[in-house]
């Protein structure tokens, strides 16, 4: 008598093993399990290699909760872990394939949106920042983007550099009304 491939991927018409004992060596369930889901992965997804990640990362679920959950039925656990998997997979359309593909006629319509003249004014706008920033003093220009770029507080500025907290001020004072006396240079 042949099996249907229907039944035999079927998760909960294999043989059953409720009447397992709670405990169970994860490598005796490994080696019963994951042919198991990979058969069912594979019918459901059509593909060796996403039925493989699926499988594995469904065994690596369970061994992660086997621990702090006691697991009567493992065949049964296994099952609730790949059907919540594929579900989770089905509504956010995760596929390798859906999420580096793109249409084909999707760029043929947009423009690419670069104004070539607002692109002039922005390496312009940098060029000037570059010019007002390297006119500040190294420690001053230092502690700046430490706390403007990297988002450092004054206090941390000060740890770093082994500075007292006045002294960051006072170079970030400094810094601060160098920028305000020289941005509105030539700007509008």
């Amino acid at each position: 008598m042949s099996v249907s491939p229907q039944r035999r991927a079927s998760l909960d018409d294999d043989e059953a093993d409720s009447a397992a004992p709670p405990t169970h060596e994860f490598a005796d369930v490994y080696r019963r399990e994951k042919p198991r889901l990979l058969r069912y992965f594979l019918q459901k997804l059509g593909n060796r290699a996403d039925a493989d990640e699926m499988a594995q990362e469904v065994m690596t679920r369970f061994l992660g909760a086997t621990p702090a959950v006691a697991v009567a039925t493992p065949r049964a656990y296994i099952t609730r872990i790949a059907t919540n998997m594929l579900r989770d997979r089905a509504e956010r359309g995760s596929t390798r394939l859906s999420q580096l593909s793109v249409s084909l006629d999707e760029g043929l319509h947009k423009s690419n949106g670069i104004d070539p003249h607002r692109e002039v004014e922005a390496r312009q706008e940098v060029q000037r920042w570059r010019t007002i920033l390297q006119q500040l003093p190294p420690r001053t220009l230092d502690i700046f983007l430490l706390n403007r770029v990297e988002g450092y507080s004054y206090r941390e500025i000060a740890s770093d550099l082994r500075l007292p907290l006045w002294m960051v001020q006072k170079h970030m004072l400094k810094a601060i009304r160098h920028i305000a006396a020289n941005h509105g240079d030539g700007h509008e």
